[in-house]
């Protein structure tokens, strides 16, 4: 009887196969349009929030809307009391929005861990700081356009006609708007929660609202107070505010007795480069989203 013959084990080929091609990792969306969402969802927060909302934009125009039904009368110069205060009421909302109410927003953000979520998404680290800077323009000219609309159209306060008078007032703008916001970046990026954030920086606004000649006039002011709180931007951004809405005689209502155009804009253009290097320093060393 014949043995049947053990069987080979069986050899296995692996059939040739392409090659996959190589996956590609997509991001879920550019740089531009992770820019605008993290701008829109600033601004729904900001209207979504009743405090903001009122601080930054009701309560300058509330305030121009008072002072102008209170003080009916001309002052010295022949405009009315609301046209002197207008320039002021800008400058003063530009202020509450652009520094307060982001410091504050940055210091929620950093707190709540939003800073830590948005580093482990794909997107670019600057998109952060760009959308701030664009929801921060956003509100500063929409309250600045509610303001001359309403001051305009309403209470009959008269705007500038020179080419020069609304140059200088976008200059200011610009100047005041960006050493703002660095500003408001840095302060949020320092303080380790919002409620710190509100303690720091509601009190200074307050106080620079009466030091830098928005409510009370420098010239009622005692000498080493003007001096000491010259120091800052928001007396000259109130002041070149002031040279582009009001005749060229409110100069003389100036400590100096005259416009200082270049100093003013000197002053802001240093607040806003400090501002910046500040925002980059503390930004850098801050690990909360690292």
């Amino acid at each position: 009887m014949t043995a049947a013959a053990p069987h080979a084990p069986a050899q296995h080929v692996a059939a040739p196969h392409a090659t996959a091609p190589a996956r590609t990792v997509q991001r879920p969306g550019g740089s531009a349009a992770a820019v605008i969402t993290l701008t829109r969802t600033s601004l729904l927060a900001f209207v979504r929030e009743p405090i903001s909302f009122v601080m930054g934009i009701i309560y300058p125009l509330a305030m121009l809307v008072l002072f102008h039904t209170v003080f009916p009368w001309r002052i010295n110069g022949g405009i009315t009391y609301g046209e002197y205060m207008l320039p002021v009421m800008i400058i003063m909302g530009v202020l509450m929005t652009c520094l307060q109410i982001l410091a504050i927003s940055v210091a929620s953000e950093r707190e709540t861990g939003e800073l830590k979520r948005l580093a482990v998404l794909p997107v670019p680290p600057w998109a952060h700081v760009t959308a701030k800077c664009l929801y921060n323009t956003i509100l500063a000219l929409l309250n600045v356009v509610v303001l001359m609309v309403v001051g305009h159209f309403a209470l009959g306060i008269a705007l500038p006609g020179a080419a020069r008078s609304w140059g200088l007032m976008a200059l200011t703008l610009v100047l005041t708007i960006g050493a703002c916001t660095a500003l408001g970046l840095a302060v949020g990026r320092l303080c380790p929660s919002s409620r710190a954030a509100s303690g720091i920086m509601t009190p200074l606004v307050i106080l620079f609202q009466f030091v830098s000649g928005l409510f009370l006039p420098l010239a009622q002011l005692p000498t080493w107070m003007v001096d000491i709180f010259s120091v800052f931007p928001v007396r000259w951004s109130a002041e070149l505010m002031r040279e582009a809405l009001l005749p060229a005689s409110f100069g003389a209502a100036e400590p100096t007795g005259a416009w200082e155009t270049g100093k003013g804009l000197a002053v802001v253009t240093a607040w806003l480069v400090g501002g910046i290097v500040a925002a980059i320093i503390l930004t850098r060393r801050d690990t909360v989203d690292r």
